[in-house]
């Protein structure tokens, strides 16, 4: 019996969702940290403005083409070599960032990182996607999501709250505790069996052994990967424009305290990881679709509340951060996208396309703060409101696609 075909969750399948978890916690702690940490490692190795925006902007770029390497690994060698992979990438990356003396230095290490960031979510969610029942397969991915935020918190209060006491070399060492994952994977974690039969097929002739990005443009291909990469990318317009420069919106714009003292990163997190639970469960039971539209609205509202309706709240703290609270609920789309993939494109292609989706659409986000500056101005305003605009495009943008909950892959 395959492990999708079970018709309950098994001690498997509770291994591989630690696993998944863990992993994507790992990788967007190592994104932040290196985001974060800039505040200190600016001062130590001279660096002005234009150097940290590139720190960012490599790595954020380098997921991209990390996506892309390791997805079509993952797709010819198998998802648990791909997950190994990464994981010793990133690690490697944040490593070296500990001894950095000069920004092309600097900018090696983010590079390195981000191919293996950039690799670990795809393979992770597919071998979820592949080995879970269709029916819980929402609540799954939903649950691997919320690593996201914890991954943020953790990043953060290390960032602002350890490493001023302990050094940003140091706090970047700390960051590659992920390595203890990888003995543990090479234990427990198993392979798809989906994409075993898959090879079996390519073996016997049964089946065409493509992962290219030629085969991205295949008839039975290219229609949903264009589609699913413009909805991956509004949604990351939207959540880029909005975490890039919030903190500073909140400072700047209203002289609020709760930028300084990390109060809306807090906020924030809970509501992502509440949204991330709750879209899990409204997408197995009303459809990915409805649930997108419904999590992306309620996104627009919260950025909406804080930018271009902020008069009627800017006097009311609570009230502020209430609607950072809603924004972070509305995060809860990004549990869609594991699931979403899974069930729309082909096996041959399918941690290829789920790799080149999110990661390139992430590493155009580069652009996000230039964009936000160019738009707000120096007030910002404007140019967070943007995400709310975006928020509605994916919103809309997902009706495109057909209804796959349950799918049986």
């Amino acid at each position: 019996m395959h492990l999708h075909e079970h018709p309950h969750p098994t001690a498997t399948h509770r291994h591989i969702l630690l696993f998944v978890w863990l992993g994507w916690l790992s990788v967007f702690h190592t994104l932040i940290v290196f985001f974060q940490l800039s505040l200190l490692y600016r001062q130590d190795l001279g660096f002005d403005d234009d150097a940290v925006k590139q720190v960012k902007a490599i790595i954020l770029a380098a997921t991209g083409v990390g996506g892309l390497v390791l997805g079509i690994l993952a797709d010819r060698a198998g998802r648990k070599p791909a997950l190994i992979l990464s994981i010793l990438v990133y690690v490697a990356g944040t490593a070296a960032a500990g001894f950095a003396r000069s920004l092309p230095w600097m900018l090696g290490c983010a590079a390195i990182a981000g191919i293996g960031i950039g690799g670990q979510w795809a393979a992770g969610q597919t071998l979820l996607g592949e080995t879970v029942p269709p029916r819980l397969r929402g609540r799954f991915g939903a649950l691997a999501q919320t690593g996201a935020p914890l991954g943020l918190g953790a990043a953060t209060l290390l960032a602002t709250q350890i490493a001023p006491a302990i050094g940003w070399r140091a706090a970047f060492w700390i960051s590659t505790l992920p390595v203890l994952l990888v003995p543990l994977a090479i234990r427990f974690l198993p392979e798809s069996d989906v994409w075993q039969d898959h090879r079996a097929r390519v073996a016997r002739g049964e089946a065409p052994d493509r992962a290219t990005i030629a085969d991205l443009f295949a008839p039975d291909v290219r229609r949903f990967f264009a589609i699913a990469f413009v909805l991956t990318l509004f949604n990351m317009a939207n959540y880029w424009l909005t975490f890039s420069w919030l903190p500073e919106y909140l400072g700047r714009q209203w002289n609020l305290r709760i930028q300084a003292t990390g109060a809306w990163t807090l906020v924030f997190v809970t509501g992502s990881l509440s949204g991330y639970v709750l879209y899990g469960l409204c997408s197995d039971r009303w459809g990915r679709r409805r649930s997108f539209s419904l999590f992306c609205a309620i996104m627009a509202i919260g950025v909406s509340m804080v930018t271009i309706f902020q008069g009627a709240i800017r006097h009311r703290p609570e009230l502020i951060l209430f609607f950072v609270f809603v924004a972070g609920i509305g995060t809860g789309t990004w549990s869609n996208y594991g699931p979403l993939y899974a069930e729309i494109f082909p096996i041959r292609v399918r941690n290829t396309a789920s790799g080149i989706c999110m990661n390139v659409s992430r590493g155009i986000q580069f652009l996000a703060p230039l964009l936000v500056v160019a738009a707000g101005g120096a007030a910002l305003i404007n140019g967070i409101a943007l995400a709310a605009g975006f928020a509605l495009a994916a919103g809309a943008w997902v009706w495109l696609l057909p209804e796959t909950r349950a799918r049986v892959l």
